[in-house]
């Protein structure tokens, strides 16, 4: 079969050497895939990227991708039957004994995955952002993934793997994605309507927030993350970002803000005077290891504890 201009392959993933030689491998033999796979990594290196161009392929009539064949055609258009895509953004419940709600997992169990594929050979399941299965739904979700149908493949997709169960990840082919080289960066960025951002580290946009509003914080960062009295007047414009939903440019969850909060903290402390602040860095280090603790509102804690930190650093 012809294949379409329409492009869409697992090549235009660039700088994941290992991850694609695991893919690639996978689709020589589709037979042999696994039924569960792991995408782990920073957040923005290509991990969505990845899956939907591996999904494509493998569900693709010819297994290459093609664009022109039915499954092509309504993978692209979000209407593929075979492809399962939970939703981000929330999380996923075991759901009710009897008709369960669409997307928990007695639905993809008993309404789902134990019927076979409608259009492709295979039907596959994608987890955007696995860590939000809760532990009920997590621990049903076990026997599955130990004998998964032959006709249905997982790849679930999560930035720390640590965040998920250890019994699922001993079930599954953890595929890692790592942090992009800048120099490619600066490449991949440069045909596109971007800048480079140094302050990304290795990542491109880790949180799909629009460069305009990361400018505006970027912005107000670097007016006040260098001054011990200001520093206290940052604490206090985080908090109204938090608590002002309606205010508002963008929906972004509070993990994620303060993520992005703390890679501008760091590219200010790194790139003025390092040495001097080194134990703000370590403090932001430290704040971002506990701010996953999934514990409600501890967040609001330990932003009080950093920035009381960065403030007595500063005398």
């Amino acid at each position: 079969m012809q294949v379409s201009p329409d492009y869409f392959q697992l090549d235009e993933v660039k700088g994941q050497e290992v991850a694609l030689t695991y893919l690639k491998s996978f689709l020589k033999h589709p037979d042999k895939i696994p039924g569960v796979l792991i995408f782990h990594g920073p957040d923005g290196v290509g991990k969505w990227f990845a899956a939907e161009r591996f999904s494509r392929q493998l569900l693709c009539i010819d297994q290459n991708s093609c664009g022109i064949c039915e499954s092509c055609r309504l993978f692209m258009r979000g209407e593929h039957p075979d492809f399962i895509q939970f939703p981000r953004n929330k999380n996923i419940a075991i759901g009710k004994d009897k008709d369960p709600e669409e997307f928990t997992i007695r639905w993809l169990l008993g309404n789902r995955i134990i019927f076979k594929p409608h259009v492709s050979q295979k039907r596959i399941v994608l987890f955007p952002e696995a860590q939000r299965i809760n532990n009920e739904a997590e621990t049903t979700l076990l026997k599955t993934f130990e004998e998964p149908p032959d006709h249905t493949k997982f790849i679930l997709i999560v930035n720390d793997i640590n965040k998920l169960k250890k019994t699922i990840v001993s079930r599954a082919v953890c595929i890692p994605f790592h942090y992009i080289p800048q120099n490619m960066i600066r490449s991949l960025t440069s045909g596109l309507d971007k800048t480079f951002k140094e302050y990304y580290g290795g990542s491109l946009n880790p949180f799909e927030i629009p460069e305009d509003v990361i400018e505006e914080w970027h912005e107000v960062v670097r007016e006040h993350c260098h001054d011990q009295i200001l520093i206290l007047k940052l604490e206090n414009w985080v908090r109204e970002q938090m608590t002002d939903r309606k205010g508002k440019k963008i929906k972004i969850e509070n993990v994620d803000f303060l993520e992005m909060i703390c890679l501008l903290l760091i590219f200010e402390y790194r790139t003025e005077n390092f040495d001097s602040n080194i134990r703000k860095v370590q403090a932001i280090l430290d704040f971002k290891t506990k701010l996953h603790y999934g514990i409600p509102a501890l967040e609001y804690f330990l932003l009080s504890q950093l920035f009381l930190k960065l403030s007595t650093y500063s005398r």
